[in-house]
């Protein structure tokens, strides 16, 4: 989470992403920007706080971008992986697409996973 600080995340949440972080006692475990389109989610970032003791903050952020995904009705949720995190993508279930170079990040690899449809089960 060092590259930006709060106050980016805070300017995103105003120019329309949706910002959201893990909370563990206080603390700032982890913070995901997410991009709304049509049809899916973007996620722009996922970063994880080193100096918070916590698990699976990464898991859980991208548990929560999957929930929100199916309440919102998208049928796939995309994001742009540095080399040391397409492992624990694949881990999640994100497919690898194609690679591309950006001129700040270097190569990333683009890839998404497909949203199954969320069903509200009848109580009765």
């Amino acid at each position: 989470m060092d590259k930006y600080s709060l106050r980016d995340y805070y300017l995103w949440k105003l120019q329309g992403d949706l910002v959201y972080v893990l909370d563990i006692d206080g603390n700032i475990a982890g913070v995901i920007d997410i991009i709304e389109n049509n049809d899916s989610l973007l996620i722009d970032m996922l970063a994880r706080n080193i100096l918070v003791k916590a698990e699976k903050v990464g898991s859980r952020l991208l548990d929560f971008a999957e929930y929100l995904a199916k309440i919102k009705g998208k049928k796939l949720i995309k994001l742009e992986a540095l080399d040391t995190a397409i492992e624990f993508y694949k881990k999640m279930g994100y497919k690898e697409v194609y690679k591309r170079f950006d001129k700040e990040w270097g190569l990333l690899t683009v890839m998404e996973k497909k949203i199954e449809k969320y069903v509200i089960e009848p109580a009765y």
